[in-house]
Protein backbone atom coordinates (compact mmCIF):
# COMPACT_ATOMS: atom_id res chain seq x y z
CA UNK A 1 0.00 0.00 0.00
CA UNK A 2 1.04 3.51 -0.62
CA UNK A 3 0.98 5.68 2.91
CA UNK A 4 -0.45 8.80 2.53
CA UNK A 5 -1.03 12.25 4.53
CA UNK A 6 -3.06 15.54 3.80
CA UNK A 7 -2.74 18.55 4.92
CA UNK A 8 -5.49 21.29 4.45
CA UNK A 9 -6.59 23.80 7.14
CA UNK A 10 -10.25 23.37 5.89
CA UNK A 11 -12.09 19.82 7.14
CA UNK A 12 -14.47 20.13 3.85
CA UNK A 13 -11.77 19.78 0.97
CA UNK A 14 -9.83 17.61 3.41
CA UNK A 15 -12.45 15.18 3.84
CA UNK A 16 -13.79 15.01 0.51
CA UNK A 17 -10.18 14.54 -1.03
CA UNK A 18 -9.40 11.24 0.91
CA UNK A 19 -13.52 10.02 0.19
CA UNK A 20 -12.39 10.74 -3.77
CA UNK A 21 -9.25 8.74 -3.03
CA UNK A 22 -10.31 6.52 -1.62
CA UNK A 23 -13.55 5.87 -3.81
CA UNK A 24 -10.93 5.34 -6.84
CA UNK A 25 -10.33 1.88 -4.91
CA UNK A 26 -6.14 2.16 -5.73
CA UNK A 27 -3.90 0.75 -3.25
CA UNK A 28 -4.05 3.95 -1.10
CA UNK A 29 -3.64 3.97 2.51
CA UNK A 30 -4.56 7.09 4.59
CA UNK A 31 -1.90 7.80 7.70
CA UNK A 32 -3.22 11.11 9.29
CA UNK A 33 -4.49 14.52 8.40
CA UNK A 34 -3.41 17.71 9.50
CA UNK A 35 -4.94 21.23 9.42
CA UNK A 36 -1.45 23.44 9.16
CA UNK A 37 1.80 22.85 7.62
CA UNK A 38 3.14 22.55 11.50
CA UNK A 39 0.75 19.75 12.03
CA UNK A 40 2.11 18.41 8.63
CA UNK A 41 5.40 18.63 9.07
CA UNK A 42 4.98 16.57 12.48
CA UNK A 43 2.91 13.86 10.87
CA UNK A 44 5.53 13.41 8.13
CA UNK A 45 8.46 12.98 10.67
CA UNK A 46 6.03 10.36 12.30
CA UNK A 47 4.53 8.66 9.61
CA UNK A 48 6.75 8.89 7.07
CA UNK A 49 4.52 8.82 3.84
CA UNK A 50 4.81 8.08 0.68
CA UNK A 51 2.56 10.90 -0.76
CA UNK A 52 2.12 14.17 1.08
CA UNK A 53 -1.59 16.47 -0.46
CA UNK A 54 -0.69 19.55 0.65
CA UNK A 55 -2.76 22.80 0.59
CA UNK A 56 -1.35 26.23 -0.60
CA UNK A 57 -3.06 28.64 1.28
CA UNK A 58 -3.02 28.13 5.25
CA UNK A 59 -3.46 30.48 8.28
CA UNK A 60 0.55 30.77 9.74
CA UNK A 61 2.47 29.11 7.32
CA UNK A 62 1.71 28.67 3.54
CA UNK A 63 2.59 24.91 2.13
CA UNK A 64 5.10 26.41 -0.17
CA UNK A 65 7.47 27.14 3.18
CA UNK A 66 7.52 23.02 3.78
CA UNK A 67 10.99 23.01 2.23
CA UNK A 68 12.20 25.28 5.27
CA UNK A 69 11.07 22.70 7.80
CA UNK A 70 12.44 19.63 6.74
CA UNK A 71 15.95 17.95 6.08
CA UNK A 72 17.09 16.02 3.19
CA UNK A 73 15.74 12.29 4.73
CA UNK A 74 12.79 13.65 5.65
CA UNK A 75 11.84 15.13 2.53
CA UNK A 76 11.49 11.31 0.56
CA UNK A 77 8.17 11.78 -0.53
CA UNK A 78 5.80 12.99 -3.51
CA UNK A 79 4.52 16.37 -2.70
CA UNK A 80 1.66 16.77 -4.36
CA UNK A 81 0.24 20.43 -3.93
CA UNK A 82 -3.58 21.21 -3.76
CA UNK A 83 -4.98 25.22 -4.01
CA UNK A 84 -7.67 26.67 -5.17
CA UNK A 85 -5.27 30.07 -6.52
CA UNK A 86 -4.15 29.86 -9.83
CA UNK A 87 -1.86 32.32 -8.93
CA UNK A 88 0.47 29.42 -7.23
CA UNK A 89 0.91 27.50 -9.96
CA UNK A 90 4.15 28.95 -11.18
CA UNK A 91 5.56 28.43 -7.54
CA UNK A 92 4.54 24.84 -7.67
CA UNK A 93 6.85 24.22 -10.82
CA UNK A 94 9.16 26.05 -9.59
CA UNK A 95 9.39 24.19 -6.30
CA UNK A 96 9.00 20.83 -8.28
CA UNK A 97 6.41 19.37 -7.16
CA UNK A 98 5.64 16.03 -8.40
CA UNK A 99 2.03 17.40 -9.44
CA UNK A 100 -0.27 20.50 -8.46
CA UNK A 101 -3.95 19.65 -8.18
CA UNK A 102 -6.47 22.54 -8.25
CA UNK A 103 -9.56 22.63 -6.32
CA UNK A 104 -12.47 21.59 -6.88
CA UNK A 105 -10.63 18.41 -7.80
CA UNK A 106 -11.61 17.19 -11.04
CA UNK A 107 -12.06 13.34 -10.73
CA UNK A 108 -10.28 12.71 -13.78
CA UNK A 109 -7.14 15.08 -12.78
CA UNK A 110 -6.87 13.41 -9.50
CA UNK A 111 -7.19 9.57 -11.11
CA UNK A 112 -4.56 10.25 -13.27
CA UNK A 113 -2.38 11.94 -10.30
CA UNK A 114 -2.70 8.65 -8.61
CA UNK A 115 -2.16 6.50 -11.56
CA UNK A 116 1.19 8.16 -12.39
CA UNK A 117 2.12 7.67 -8.80
CA UNK A 118 1.73 3.80 -9.13
CA UNK A 119 3.72 3.55 -12.14
CA UNK A 120 6.77 5.59 -9.91
CA UNK A 121 6.21 3.04 -6.94
CA UNK A 122 10.17 3.73 -6.83
CA UNK A 123 9.92 6.74 -4.52
CA UNK A 124 12.40 9.39 -6.00
CA UNK A 125 14.26 11.74 -3.44
CA UNK A 126 12.29 15.17 -3.75
CA UNK A 127 15.15 16.69 -2.00
CA UNK A 128 18.17 16.15 -4.18
CA UNK A 129 15.34 16.93 -7.12
CA UNK A 130 14.69 20.59 -5.61
CA UNK A 131 18.50 21.04 -5.98
CA UNK A 132 19.26 19.56 -9.46
CA UNK A 133 16.59 22.22 -10.28
CA UNK A 134 17.57 25.01 -8.86
CA UNK A 135 20.89 24.49 -10.06
CA UNK A 136 21.05 23.79 -13.27
CA UNK A 137 18.07 25.79 -14.45
CA UNK A 138 15.51 23.08 -14.64
CA UNK A 139 11.70 23.82 -15.27
CA UNK A 140 9.04 21.41 -15.21
CA UNK A 141 6.44 20.74 -18.17
CA UNK A 142 3.36 18.75 -17.00
CA UNK A 143 1.39 16.93 -20.07
CA UNK A 144 -1.03 14.30 -20.61
CA UNK A 145 1.86 12.58 -21.34
CA UNK A 146 3.45 13.08 -17.91
CA UNK A 147 6.04 15.46 -16.27
CA UNK A 148 9.24 16.41 -17.72
CA UNK A 149 12.17 18.03 -16.61
CA UNK A 150 13.73 20.53 -19.32
CA UNK A 151 16.84 22.24 -19.29
CA UNK A 152 16.13 26.00 -20.20
CA UNK A 153 18.53 25.72 -22.60
CA UNK A 154 16.65 22.77 -24.57
CA UNK A 155 13.15 25.11 -25.10
CA UNK A 156 13.43 27.45 -28.53
CA UNK A 157 9.93 28.91 -27.66
CA UNK A 158 6.23 28.65 -26.39
CA UNK A 159 3.31 28.86 -28.08
CA UNK A 160 -0.29 29.04 -27.36
CA UNK A 161 -2.51 26.66 -28.30
CA UNK A 162 -5.85 27.09 -27.38
CA UNK A 163 -5.29 26.29 -23.49
CA UNK A 164 -2.80 24.25 -24.15
CA UNK A 165 1.20 25.55 -24.81
CA UNK A 166 3.63 23.92 -27.63
CA UNK A 167 7.03 23.62 -26.36
CA UNK A 168 9.41 23.82 -29.49
CA UNK A 169 12.61 22.17 -27.99
CA UNK A 170 15.77 21.48 -29.89
CA UNK A 171 15.32 18.14 -30.23
CA UNK A 172 11.26 17.66 -30.19
CA UNK A 173 7.67 19.04 -29.35
CA UNK A 174 5.77 18.97 -25.73
CA UNK A 175 2.25 19.76 -25.85
CA UNK A 176 1.88 21.23 -22.27
CA UNK A 177 -1.45 21.14 -20.56
CA UNK A 178 -1.22 24.37 -19.48
CA UNK A 179 -2.12 27.98 -20.82
CA UNK A 180 0.97 30.13 -21.95
CA UNK A 181 0.64 32.69 -19.07
CA UNK A 182 1.40 30.02 -16.61
CA UNK A 183 5.47 30.22 -18.35
CA UNK A 184 5.42 33.81 -18.86
CA UNK A 185 7.64 34.96 -15.86
CA UNK A 186 8.94 31.07 -14.83
CA UNK A 187 12.46 32.08 -16.11
CA UNK A 188 14.57 35.30 -16.83
CA UNK A 189 15.80 33.84 -20.65
CA UNK A 190 12.20 33.44 -21.70
CA UNK A 191 10.60 36.33 -23.25
CA UNK A 192 7.14 37.12 -23.84
CA UNK A 193 7.12 38.72 -27.42
CA UNK A 194 3.79 38.02 -28.59
CA UNK A 195 0.52 37.22 -26.57
CA UNK A 196 0.68 33.52 -28.48
CA UNK A 197 4.41 33.53 -28.20
CA UNK A 198 7.56 33.62 -25.74
CA UNK A 199 10.94 32.55 -27.54
CA UNK A 200 14.37 32.04 -25.33
CA UNK A 201 16.47 34.85 -25.82
CA UNK A 202 19.51 32.93 -26.27
CA UNK A 203 18.20 31.53 -29.66
CA UNK A 204 17.52 34.71 -31.10
CA UNK A 205 19.82 34.80 -34.55
CA UNK A 206 18.44 38.15 -35.53
CA UNK A 207 15.66 40.80 -35.30
CA UNK A 208 13.88 41.52 -39.19
CA UNK A 209 11.50 44.38 -38.57
CA UNK A 210 8.63 43.62 -36.87
CA UNK A 211 9.67 39.76 -36.32
CA UNK A 212 12.43 38.05 -34.55
CA UNK A 213 14.29 34.91 -36.52
CA UNK A 214 16.00 32.48 -33.83
CA UNK A 215 18.24 30.16 -34.26
CA UNK A 216 15.97 26.95 -35.73
CA UNK A 217 15.11 29.35 -38.69
CA UNK A 218 11.47 30.65 -37.79
CA UNK A 219 10.26 33.68 -37.86
CA UNK A 220 8.69 35.33 -34.60
CA UNK A 221 6.10 38.38 -34.59
CA UNK A 222 7.22 40.59 -31.91
CA UNK A 223 4.64 43.50 -30.83
CA UNK A 224 5.10 46.93 -30.51
CA UNK A 225 4.36 46.53 -27.40
CA UNK A 226 7.48 43.96 -26.21
CA UNK A 227 9.67 45.02 -29.07
CA UNK A 228 11.33 48.19 -27.28
CA UNK A 229 11.91 45.92 -24.21
CA UNK A 230 13.66 43.29 -26.35
CA UNK A 231 15.54 45.91 -28.47
CA UNK A 232 17.11 46.93 -24.93
CA UNK A 233 17.53 43.23 -23.78
CA UNK A 234 19.73 42.41 -27.01
CA UNK A 235 22.13 45.59 -26.37
CA UNK A 236 22.80 45.01 -23.15
CA UNK A 237 23.71 41.03 -23.96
Amino acid sequence: MIKYIVVDDEPNPRELLIFSIESLGLPFQLVGEAKNLMEGVDLIRKEKPDVVFLDIQMPEHIGLKIKSFLNEEEFNFKLIFVTAYDQYTIQAIRLSAFDYLLKPIEHTELSACLERILNERKTENTYQQLKTIENQNVIVIKSHEGTYFINIHEIISITADGMYSKFQLTDKVILSSKPLKVYEEIHDKLFRCHRSHIINLDHIEKLEGQNVVLNDQQQYPVSRNYKTDLVRILKKS
